[in-house]
């Protein structure tokens, strides 16, 4: 593997490719906090559910065949530990909870036998059944929940090396959302709506491990239970390209600096409903914004918003017909229609071709309780595809917010925000030209897209065709290449058939030349292919080995369609010839 470099001021390099899938592992449960069937309206039960702060969810007839669960494998049957609990229920929620020490009717049960402990607060280790490789495409997924205001814990992977590597994820309060709940504590009766939380850690920094172990530690929140349902290992297809969105934003929705304690100006910040996320002081180093391109600069339009701020909450945040200098303020000239209710779309101003490892993930909020919205993706030919995500209540989590309405003049509860990543793979070889969001479930909420990304390469507009040409030239080492040449998508080649360790360097040029070894190193046989190539250091591995990976910029410059790119690997000897050379592979970069 290579460094990062630059090349044509538009390739960086970076790690190779591996093959799509998403692994389930099965982590080590300690809690039985989801209701199965016939596990309701029986908190005494010892060996029965127990829910983790007052409420849980209700899986009584199944688990849902929802588009976010079925990409996990959830525990189905009653009577069995079913998530990685972290928490003490006994001081949970200020101590409301406290197991019974006698059955005695009430919603509160005993302490169950499955629960040899009851602060299991500390690490939770899955010593995984199978070691799983990461190479430069891994990520790991997890669907959880946290109650009472929500929270962060910690993810700690340990490796076969011995090394360890710790990430931090975070949600909202788990109320509101799209998923059948109950409450009455231990008794599981028919209560309100929850949420589930998606989080994604990548592993990409730490290629090359094999990960033998999962710790959860570190709750941020003592009030609160947090619940770890499932755990995907994912392995994205080919190079490829996260596409950064510029969304077609219509609402000026997150607090900047300079927008607060002016409710009524009227190119200024508007809630969504009665606060918003705080980015006064720039936008958080966090780890799940940072993948995104998120509106940096004050009053200007930084969400896309589904919704109608005059109905949201009931109608209490109406927008004011004139200034009075309360919280509320009036209707924004950037706001033509209060109603934003209907589809909201995006043109691709670069449209995006689909590949096997096509997908699209979007961060957003949902006040007012959480709900449901369709995500429609429109492409050059054929029909549309439509996909519905959820989430829960915007409150609690670990984004800084800010409350009063339109005012935001007072740092407010901290806020959450909901990542959701939609696979496309089996739309690949099609054109994405458009991205709708409608048809939301809660007209009493406000939802804002924040952010989105799409990966695949994109379209030559130029009509440039994507091609390979092995030119030869080898010296006994052979050349190939997973690339297919596609705009945005990484560019690869793989050198094999050397010495073991043996030292050596890619050599990377955009002309070809004809260069005989020979004229190198006297009586050597290979030909040299590679103009003014720029040169990195790369030894070949124990396999006789070297893969060399250029992947583009965040923006990708559209003027490199048909632009050819070659490589040769070199190697240096102690034999008669000192230098000898792998095939030349070119690249040509198109459709």
């Amino acid at each position: 593997m290579t460094r990062p470099i630059l090349l044509s001021t538009a390739l960086l390099a970076v790690a190779g490719s591996a093959l799509a899938q998403k692994i389930p592992v099965t982590l080590t449960y300690n809690f039985n906090g989801i209701v199965h069937a016939n596990e309701a309206g029986n908190a005494d039960d010892p060996n029965g559910f127990r829910s983790i702060s007052d409420r849980a969810l209700d899986f009584s007839n199944g688990v849902p065949n929802d588009s976010l669960l079925n990409n996990y494998q959830i525990v189905g049957q009653p009577g069995v530990l079913d998530i990685v609990h972290l928490g003490n229920r006994n001081s949970v929620s200020g101590n409301l909870f406290v197991f019974d020490n006698a059955p005695d009717g009430d919603d509160v049960g005993i302490q169950p036998a499955w629960l040899t402990s009851v602060d299991q607060s500390g690490p939770q280790t899955t010593i995984m059944q199978t070691p799983l490789p990461v190479d430069p495409s891994t990520s790991v997924a997890f669907i959880y929940q946290i109650s009472n205001g929500g929270g962060t814990f910690d993810v700690t992977f340990t490796f076969a090396s011995g090394n360890t590597y710790t990430a931090q994820l975070g949600g909202g309060d788990w109320f509101g959302g799209p998923y059948l709940g109950t409450q009455n504590v231990d008794n599981g009766f028919a209560g309100a709506n929850l949420s589930v939380t998606e989080g994604r850690i990548d592993l990409s920094s730490q290629a090359g491990e094999t990960a033998t172990e999962i710790t959860f530690s570190n709750p941020s929140s003592t009030a609160a239970g947090y619940a770890i349902m499932a755990c995907n290992f994912e392995y994205a297809a080919s190079p490829s390209f996260s596409n950064r969105i510029q969304l077609n934003y219509n609402f000026n929705g997150i607090a900047h600096a300079g927008e607060i304690g002016n409710p009524d100006d009227l190119i200024g910040y508007r809630s969504i409903s009665d606060r918003g996320l705080n980015f006064v002081g720039g936008v958080p180093n966090d780890p799940l914004l940072n993948d995104y391109r998120l509106v940096e600069a004050p009053f200007a339009l930084d969400i896309v918003h589904l919704g109608n701020r005059n109905t949201t909450s009931g109608g209490l945040w109406a927008f004011q017909a004139t200034a009075n200098g309360d919280f509320i303020g009036v209707q924004p000239a950037w706001l033509p229609n209060v109603d934003q209710t209907g589809p909201q779309t995006t043109l691709l101003g670069n449209p995006i071709r689909m590949d096997a490892s096509s997908s699209a993930s979007l961060i957003f909020q949902i006040s007012d309780g959480g709900g449901a919205f369709d995500v429609e993706f429109g492409f050059a030919s054929g029909s549309p595809v439509l996909v519905t995500v959820s989430g829960g209540d915007w409150f609690g989590g670990s984004l800084p917010g800010v409350s009063d309405i339109d005012s935001a003049a007072v740092t407010g509860a901290n806020l959450n925000v909901t990542e959701r990543t939609i696979d496309l793979s089996a739309e690949a070889g099609r054109l994405m030209t458009s991205i709708t969001f409608k048809n939301a479930t809660n007209l009493n909420a406000g939802h804002a897209i924040v952010g989105m990304n799409v990966v695949g390469c994109l379209d030559c507009a130029n009509g440039a065709l994507a091609s390979t040409n092995n030119l030869g030239g080898g010296t006994g080492m052979t050349i190939s290449t997973t690339s297919t040449g596609a705009l945005g998508c990484d560019l690869v080649w793989t050198a094999d058939g050397g010495i073991p360790n043996q030292p050596g360097a890619w050599l990377v040029g955009t002309s070809i030349t004809s260069i005989p070894v020979a004229l190198i190193t006297p009586g050597c046989p290979g030909v040299l292919f590679v103009d003014a190539p720029t040169i990195f250091t790369s030894p070949l591995d124990a396999n006789g080995s070297s893969t060399l990976s250029l992947s583009f910029p965040l923006v990708v410059n559209a003027a490199l369609c048909g632009q050819q790119v070659v490589a040769q690997h070199g190697t240096l000897g102690l034999g008669p010839c000192l230098f000898g050379v792998s095939d030349a592979l070119s690249i040509n970069i198109g459709n």
